[in-house]
């Protein structure tokens, strides 16, 4: 029983670790800059996306991303999110298809990932 236990929470970990350990040098950007010369790729849902657009974002939702990732320039990227799972999902994503990114931004400042370490 205790051999069942531990073989799957060594299966969970990978997952576990995804979801909610932050990504090492992922910055918060505390607002939209408009200087700023990163793609600005707002990953929520739509009907989040719709409630607080974001005009100048490239908006694809994480589920979509693996398939429409090349729609997004190769230039540095800012991920636009509205939690920390959120955040850690796409940028890890983000990563793994070669882009470089900048940050993150979360779009509602009481929002718990406004408050959690990068």
């Amino acid at each position: 029983m205790g051999i069942m236990i531990v073989f799957m929470m060594l299966l969970m970990t990978p997952l576990l670790y995804k979801r909610y350990v932050p990504v090492a040098g992922a910055k918060k950007i505390s607002a939209m800059d408009e200087e700023c010369d990163a793609v600005f790729v707002d990953v929520r849902d739509f009907h989040e996306a719709k409630n607080f657009p974001i005009s100048s974002a490239v908006h694809i939702p994480l589920p979509y991303l693996a398939r429409q990732h090349t729609d997004i320039p190769k230039k540095e990227v800012v991920v636009v999110v509205s939690d920390r799972i959120l955040r850690n999902l796409s940028i890890r994503q983000l990563k793994k298809y070669g882009y470089d990114v900048k940050g993150y931004w979360c779009i509602h400042n009481e929002h718990p990932c406004m408050n959690a370490p990068a």
